[in-house]
């Protein structure tokens, strides 16, 4: 399962930022990575996204107009005005853009939308020469606020932005039919958020620089289950792993691995509680069979029984070398409960 989640990581790093608009050139280091679909369809922005509030559309561009007829004497109206690799037709205030206005850049990207001050402030459509297109709220030149984003492939984002980089709550879709919706900072996926994969596994929970982080539930397309805590994309800490075959496993991990103390129980009621390394029993563990009416301690070396304990005094007296881990084992016994990793305390609405 994990090796599925790095790999998946791994290929989709992220680097979520559309630098510098307008001007606009975009390298494979400043764009927003999203794979899809519809490589040069030339469909009216209007048209290819869906979703945007076409009513706080028009209402901005009705305010950006009042606006504008207050100093309505000195705007002016140019076409074909060259500047730098640029030429802008549009409205004009003491030499600056300032209004609505298009501008086309002599590599074929283009910006429509309202101008201030001589930049790309309000609401604007910017279009990329390789058929990208980001259409929303502009500030100084960069994105800002709501806006959604359709790579030429068909990927999409739509949500928050702050200097040209996702920044709160989003939605991000990739032509291979997976999907993020949930909170970012800064251009990384951080904070509560849920990603669904095309073949139906899916993880809901906490992020840290686009990386699983803190408590959360990742769902198998098999049926296997994981409901605790991660770091850095593995298991670490608390959790409790279900497989589809009724064995359940609730305990310590370490990097990914069932590691420390941890109760095992079978389908059929057999339950194995003690240490664990590297996914196998080893160490003391106490072993139940209610069928049999058996309840022993043991010594397990990497998945294997090798003594019983006969008499309690081998483990129960201080002075015996498994004391220690005696304690520990009765510790958490008494003391970790896992109905605590249950999905509805975790699983929340975003």
């Amino acid at each position: 399962m994990q090796k599925h989640i790095r790999k998946f990581l791994s290929k989709k790093k992220n680097y979520n930022k559309i630098r510098y608009r307008p001007p606009q050139t975009k390298t494979n280091s400043n764009y927003l990575f999203i794979n899809s679909q519809n490589g040069n369809d030339m469909t009216p922005i209007n048209t290819k996204i869906t979703g945007v509030n076409n009513e706080n559309q028009i209402s901005f561009k009705q305010n950006n107009q009042n606006e504008d007829s207050i100093l309505n004497n000195e705007i002016k109206y140019v076409e074909n005005l060259r500047i730098q690799n640029a030429v802008y037709t549009g409205e004009v205030l003491n030499g600056k853009r300032h209004g609505n206005g298009i501008q086309v850049w002599d590599d074929g990207a283009k910006y429509e939308g309202h101008w201030e001050n001589d930049k790309s402030n309000g609401y604007g459509t910017f279009y990329h020469t390789d058929g990208d297109v980001y259409q929303g709220n502009w500030k100084n030149n960069r994105a800002n606020g709501r806006g959604v984003y359709i790579s030429s492939d068909g990927g999409r984002y739509e949500g928050n932005w702050n200097d040209d980089v996702q920044d709160g709550i989003g939605e991000e879709k990739w032509n291979d039919g997976s999907l993020y919706k949930g909170n970012y900072v800064m251009g990384k996926k951080e904070g509560y958020g849920e990603y669904h994969w095309s073949n139906g596994c899916k993880y809901i929970g906490y992020w840290k620089d686009n990386h699983f982080n803190g408590m959360g539930v990742y769902y198998c397309n098999d049926g296997k289950k994981y409901i605790g805590e991660y770091f850095d994309n593995l298991k670490e800490g608390i959790g409790k792993f279900f497989w589809n075959d009724g064995k359940v496993y609730f305990g310590e991990f370490h990097s990914d691995k069932k590691e420390g103390i941890g109760k095992y129980t079978w389908d059929d009621g057999r339950v194995y509680l003690g240490f664990w390394k590297s996914n196998k029993q080893n160490g003391l563990g106490r072993y139940i069979n209610p069928k049999e009416n058996k309840d022993k301690f043991g010594i397990w070396v990497e998945g294997k029984r090798t003594q019983w304990f006969d008499d309690a005094e081998e483990y129960q007296n201080p002075s015996s070398e498994y004391f220690e881990d005696y304690q520990k084992i009765e510790n958490f016994d008494q003391n970790f409960n896992d109905d605590n990793f249950v999905e509805e305390k975790i699983v929340k609405d975003i």
